[in-house]
Parts: structure tokens; sequence; C-alpha cells
């Protein structure tokens, strides 16, 4: 996985692995530090290596009272 300062190979999105902030980033740009851990080496996952949840597999919605 990549950190901070090497250079991204491939488009995507991307969230770090210590607080889960996301970004899009291009190939050729270097990969920055996570906005919320400043001066920390960030390491970052793509998002494209997660599975997706199925519908089921969430929460279900809450149900308000009807008036």
């Amino acid at each position: 996985m990549p950190e901070n300062g090497e250079i991204n190979r491939k488009f995507g999105v991307y969230k770090t692995v210590c607080c889960g902030a996301e970004i899009v980033i291009r190939e050729g740009t270097a990969f920055p530090e996570c906005p919320n851990h400043v001066k920390l080496t960030t390491v970052w996952k793509s998002v494209a290596d997660e599975s997706v949840p199925h519908i089921s597999e969430m929460n279900p919605p809450r149900k308000t009272d009807a008036a």
C-alpha cells in the first residue's frame, strides 16, 4: 500500500488506513498526508480493493412514527 510522498501509479479513490479519510487521486500525483493526522506517515488503501456490501448486509432504515 502506498504512503504519503509516493507517486500514485493508478487513478482512483483511496482512503487512509488510520481514519478512513478518502481522496480521488490521479496517476502521477504524490499521495498527501492524512488531513486528520498531519506530519505522520499515512498509508493509503485503494477503495477498489474493498468488497461492496450487499444491500441485505446493510443496516435497515429507521422507522419513523406516522402522525
